[in-house]
């Protein structure tokens, strides 16, 4: 017998930037689960902020949420409800792979 499978919604994204390098470097293919949009502290995310595609690192610390970019030492503090989230970053692929 088999079990009914649900199969996580993924997209593909090019980054573009080094704000996560060398995480995530400028040209690398990224897959995200659309599907996981719960904020899991330390994890890599790809969002809408202020009419762009973002993606960094988010902490959540209850209704504030930090925006961490590994490329840099800096770090930026929003509101979660200026931040709608796309899904969060599950693999990375760079070209030379």
């Amino acid at each position: 017998m088999m079990n009914d499978a649900v199969i996580p919604n993924y997209s593909g994204f090019i980054m573009s930037g080094n704000n996560m390098s060398p995480t995530i470097n400028e040209g690398d293919h990224i897959v995200v689960d659309l599907d996981q949009r719960v904020i899991r502290s330390g994890e890599i995310y790809i969002f809408k902020y202020k009419q762009s595609n973002v993606v960094c690192r988010l902490a959540l610390d209850g209704e504030i949420v930090r925006l961490i970019f590994d490329g840099t030492d800096k770090y930026f503090e929003e509101p979660i409800g200026q931040i709608n989230i796309i899904g969060r970053v599950i693999d990375t692929k760079s070209l030379s792979e």
